[in-house]
């Protein structure tokens, strides 16, 4: 009798919040070098690639918490690095799954409808041009999936974000959006399936709204 034939094994390397230009850097450089010396079938970034603390709504009216902050410069910084990422792992295929700090851009835009069709974090970061998937998942709840695996942001923050995930989803899935690692997981009575959500911490430095408070953050992909 045949052997059944084994899947192939699929590479993927999956990065949490990094929030550029606010990146943790001795962990992107941890994760650069992992992503040069293995050869990656895809990478996956599950949201807050950017931060946009420029167009932030928090600091509407304070311009001082903006002094020197520009969209123009934020992207160019991101644009370098994607670049550095594609060189790295040149026959990997990428995704960017949209978190809620990308979000920060439809949110100006609904401030200033003029500049729709300009600044779109897609458009910025050239995604089409470099051949890299863009998931709408904070505006349009779409996720992403390799075979029985899903890929989101993220969308809780209480003390059981992974238990609310695995519960409001129903499927297993790698999540970001709470800087922390948590894992849940139950079994879907009558299917005999185990359903598990994971976060996956982030990659992002202390933040400046923090003033030094303790926090949960893990850095960790």
């Amino acid at each position: 009798m045949p052997k059944p034939q084994q899947q192939p094994l699929y590479r993927a390397l999956v990065l949490p919040d990094i929030h550029f230009p606010m990146e943790d850097r001795r962990s992107l450089a941890a994760v650069e070098q992992v992503m040069a010396e293995y050869k990656w079938d895809e990478v996956i970034q599950v949201g807050d690639l950017a931060d946009l603390n420029c167009v932030s709504a928090h600091n509407d009216g304070k311009p001082g918490l903006i002094e020197g902050q520009t969209l123009h410069d934020d992207f160019i910084y991101m644009n370098r690095v994607l670049d550095r990422w594609q060189r790295l792992a040149p026959k990997a295929k990428f995704t960017v799954i949209e978190g809620n700090h990308e979000d920060r851009i439809s949110r100006f835009i609904a401030k200033i409808p003029q500049l729709r069709g300009t600044i779109e974090v897609p458009k910025l970061l050239r995604l089409k041009e470099r051949g890299i998937r863009w998931v709408p998942y904070w505006s349009e709840d779409k996720l992403y999936n390799i075979g029985n695996l899903f890929f989101a942001h993220g969308r809780y923050v209480n003390d059981s974000h992974a238990k609310k995930m695995a519960m409001s989803y129903g499927v297993s899935t790698l999540y970001g959006h709470v800087h922390d690692v948590q894992s849940y997981s139950f079994v879907q009575k009558g299917r005999d399936k185990t359903i598990m959500a994971q976060s996956i911490g982030c990659l992002c430095a202390e933040q400046p709204y923090m003033q030094g408070a303790p926090d949960k953050w893990q850095q960790a992909f």
